[in-house]
């Protein structure tokens, strides 16, 4: 086991080479942790502490880490001695777009397999233009879809300063108005691209039937609509997708983030198969060298068994509804400190009013053994996501936390 000197070391070499401000950031969290072990929804410090991770890879690791079946499939494929990937054909590639189309919903069937979940948005973009001519693009504010340059034209406008000029032709209107989004198509619209909750805004959930008038209208003015589901999607929201809870199927859907089991980079755009009428070579050849491989195509064909074999859909629904319970009692409870309690599955939120309490609060539940983080968009809020695989004896625990850690800011104020 590494020393306390060593991981002193190690922060100092990630500050120096790597990035500083991160190091600060966990350090004024205290999530500057030495994990020496990870299983399932908990990790442990090299002290022997144990915490319940409700931060789980930033929504990475919807079967829990390390899970050995989606670990043992990857390493299968890196040692069975077959090519790794382009030019050459995959077979596991194959199988996963071919289970893809079985489990999304609707007609979405044909797949592109990349690398990440931004690569998945920009791949979106892409195809929105090749099927219709044109490259407008309606999204939402409050929205996260990713670093890259075209996932980043897409979300919050306020999260891209620094980096304009960006994509041309990107209308933002307000998240969960479905008119906005009718007023807003124009002649130049190819796309409408929406999360169904917006997680990094704090769990947000739009009205109920938002999803299925989107879905009318991009059909009547014939514009391609895209959900973003990197983030609720693989049993997050206790459905497979979160879509289904409407009965939508999107013209072309995102994954990516848990599809890989936190063991393997990956991302997917499944779409239905009269949009990829006009793709030729250029468009999947304009997906990364890794795109695709046999490993994470293999650990996300293991991650999908899991959450099926698991009843990981069942367990979120479960188990979240038990914890959004204790994040509305002490919206109730904890007024104005705490202004409300948003998500659906486990993607949950508590909102505070400030940043000050956000962190106060995240700090407390740290020290209490459980890790929660602020919502990226909007830091005054606690995302509260953990493993879909959580043990009620930890729900239980992460329920007492946040209870107590409330209450001790609350006292404080």
């Amino acid at each position: 086991m590494a020393s306390a000197g060593d991981y002193a070391e190690r922060l100092a070499r990630h500050a120096r080479y790597v990035n500083a401000p991160y190091v600060r950031f966990l350090e004024r969290l205290g999530l500057d942790l030495d994990i020496v072990r990870a299983e399932g929804a908990a990790v442990t410090d090299a002290s022997g502490r144990r915490y319940v991770d409700c931060i789980a890879g930033y929504g990475n690791l919807n079967v829990g880490h390390n899970d050995p079946r989606v670990i043992g499939a990857a390493v299968a494929e890196l040692t069975s001695s077959h090519p790794y990937n382009l030019p050459f054909l995959s077979d596991a590639e194959s199988r996963l777009a071919e289970r893809l189309a079985v489990v999304a919903p609707g007609d979405a069937e044909c797949s592109l397999i990349v690398s990440s979940g931004s690569e998945a948005v920009d791949s979106a973009l892409k195809l929105a233009r090749l099927a219709t001519g044109k490259a407008g693009v309606i999204a939402a504010h409050g929205a996260w879809h990713g670093f890259t340059v075209g996932a980043l034209s897409v979300s919050e406008p306020a999260m891209r300063r620094g980096f304009d000029p960006l994509l041309p032709g990107v209308a933002h209107v307000p998240y969960g108005d479905a008119t906005a989004v009718a007023e807003a198509i124009d002649g130049q619209t190819g796309a409408v691209l929406i999360e169904p909750i917006q997680a990094e805004s704090g769990a947000v959930v739009p009205p109920d039937g938002y999803l299925r008038e989107l879905a009318a209208t991009c059909e009547e003015h014939g514009v391609v609509f895209v959900l973003d589901e990197i983030k609720t999607g693989i049993g997050k929201t206790g459905r497979l997708f979160d879509c289904e809870h409407e009965g939508v199927t999107p013209d072309v859907l995102l994954c990516g983030k848990s599809l890989g089991g936190g063991a393997m980079p990956i991302g997917a755009l499944v779409a239905r198969r009269p949009l990829f009428a006009k793709v030729g070579l250029s468009f999947p050849m304009s997906a990364s060298s890794a795109a695709g491989n046999a490993p994470a195509c293999a650990a996300a064909l293991a991650t999908l068994d899991v959450v099926r074999s698991d009843d990981l859909c069942g367990r979120a629904a479960t188990s979240g509804a038990l914890i959004l319970e204790t994040l509305r009692e002490l919206a109730a409870e904890a007024t104005p400190l705490v202004t409300g309690a948003s998500g659906r599955g486990l993607l949950l939120a508590l909102h505070t009013d400030s940043l000050r309490t956000a962190t106060e609060i995240v700090r407390a539940c740290i020290r209490r053994g459980v890790l929660v983080a602020n919502a990226f968009c909007d830091r005054t809020r606690i995302l509260v996501e953990p493993p879909l695989c959580i043990a009620d004896d930890d729900v239980e625990t992460v329920r007492s936390a946040l209870r107590e850690s409330v209450r001790e800011v609350a006292r404080a104020a």
